[in-house]
């Protein structure tokens, strides 16, 4: 059902070349892709392109074409507008663009055509400035197209693969995949945006202008997403679609658990809601006693919120777990999802909260893998439904939200050493290494 379903809703081959070209041009066209999450949408038609069985030359043909045309296109501009150009109020407001991208070019010549395709802040912008510095056309194309033949595939063929493995798998392994696929999706499309969400990027500018007072665009669009995805993934959950969909995506990651259940189980420890709780005190404590901060507190009252509100949906929804699980208490939404989300996502924020947006987002970064195998682990056991994870995960990082959106009007005076979610991370390895055995007795018997 959920196949045929895909199958219906996939783009012809001729509409996905053209969005492949299309999303190409505009991912290298001056200005326009600093503000495209080009990473995100290539892969996700790449992925449909894939699993469709669209002629793999003839995409990656789509995604040169696109990308040789955007930055002609680029370069003509620089070419022949560029004083005007340079005139208008948004540039002006953003001399860094073109500042870094004019250091690049007159450090690489030429040369700087080719490795600054690859290079996201200077990407779009490389091409004009080469217009406008006087580079010869002929240089400039010859650079142009040996850049695009190693651009198409470097983007375009880790989704091309993805979706092209769906026709190797066994047929109970593809709606897995195709879930897979559109979460990696959704987090590369948060990743990119938030990317852009500097201070000073025109995408924050006109995001602060339609928002009121001291609201902050990258909290309010996260609590707008993992509010949305909360409430779809409970909408989903009391329907036969979302029962469906749950026995379609359980079976195969708890097939896959039970190859590796040690491991399976050490990953999920860290999610302890009784741990979270006692590494969010220590945190509180660390904040007051070494740094005197107020600030950690919030680390301490955000999880207590998310153990106690997880609690009262538990007991509202009454949706029973997995057939043969190990526990006995209602599924949805999962403890240890919310617990280990609320804990990494509000200590990472406290961290980094009054650091430089490049380090919070590399910081943003390396805390969801860390969520995302806690929370994959409670299926991999056949203690939770994947969608009970999904609301678990949505509500943590809503709490989350809320508290970075409270620490923009009430920062603390110096950073927390990163050190310290090293620190963190290192106690529940401990903790889920000394309680292996004891666990294993209340999930494997």
């Amino acid at each position: 059902m959920l196949e045929s379903l895909l199958t219906t809703l996939s783009p012809s081959p001729f509409l996905l070349l053209l969005l492949i070209s299309a999303i190409a041009l505009l991912e290298s066209l001056a200005f326009v892709g600093l503000l495209l999450p080009g990473v995100a949408l290539l892969f996700g038609l790449a992925f449909a392109a894939g699993s469709s069985g669209v002629d793999p030359l003839a995409c990656l043909l789509a995604g040169f074409v696109g990308a040789v045309l955007g930055d002609g296109f680029s370069f003509l501009l620089g070419q022949h507008a560029a004083p005007r150009i340079r005139q208008l109020g948004w540039v002006q407001r953003h001399p860094d663009w073109l500042d870094r991208s004019e250091a690049f070019f007159r450090r690489w010549g030429g040369l700087s055509i080719v490795t600054g395709r690859f290079v996201g802040p200077i990407r779009p912008i490389i091409p004009f400035v080469a217009g406008s510095c006087g580079l010869s056309t002929a240089r400039f194309m010859t650079y142009n197209l040996l850049s695009a033949l190693a651009w198409a595939p470097v983007y375009l063929l880790p989704g091309y693969l993805t979706g092209h493995g769906m026709h190797l798998l066994p047929r109970e392994l593809i709606p897995l995949l195709w879930s897979l696929a559109a979460l990696a999706f959704l987090l590369l499309m948060v990743q990119q945006i938030h990317r852009q969400l500097h201070p000073e990027s025109s995408l924050y500018q006109h995001c602060r202008r339609l928002m009121p007072g001291h609201w902050q665009p990258a909290p309010v669009l996260m609590l707008f997403f993992s509010g949305s995805l909360f409430i779809g993934a409970t909408l989903l959950s009391l329907t036969p679609a979302g029962t469906y969909l749950n026995q379609q995506l359980l079976e195969p990651l708890h097939q896959f658990g039970q190859q590796l259940p040690l491991w399976a189980l050490a990953i999920t420890l860290p999610g302890d809601p009784g741990l979270c709780a006692a590494l969010a005190l220590m945190s509180a404590l660390y904040g007051q006693w070494r740094h005197q901060q107020h600030q950690g507190w919030g680390v301490l009252l955000g999880v207590g919120i998310a153990l106690s509100l997880n609690h009262l949906l538990k007991l509202t929804f009454a949706l029973p777990r997995p057939e043969g699980a190990a526990l006995s208490t209602f599924s949805f939404p999962s403890g240890h999802a919310s617990a280990i989300t609320a804990l990494v996502g509000l200590s990472v924020v406290w961290v980094v909260h009054n650091r430089h947006h490049a380090i919070r987002h590399l910081c943003y970064l390396l805390a969801a893998p860390v969520i995302l195998l806690v929370a994959l682990s409670r299926p991999m056991l056949g203690v939770h439904w994947p969608l009970d994870v999904v609301a678990g995960c949505a509500e943590g990082l809503m709490i989350a939200a809320v508290y970075r959106l409270w620490l923009y009007r009430h920062p603390a005076d110096k950073p927390i050493p990163l050190a310290w979610l090293a620190l963190l991370l290192g106690t529940a390895i401990l903790y889920s290494g000394v309680r292996l055995d004891e666990a294993a007795q209340l999930y494997f018997g």
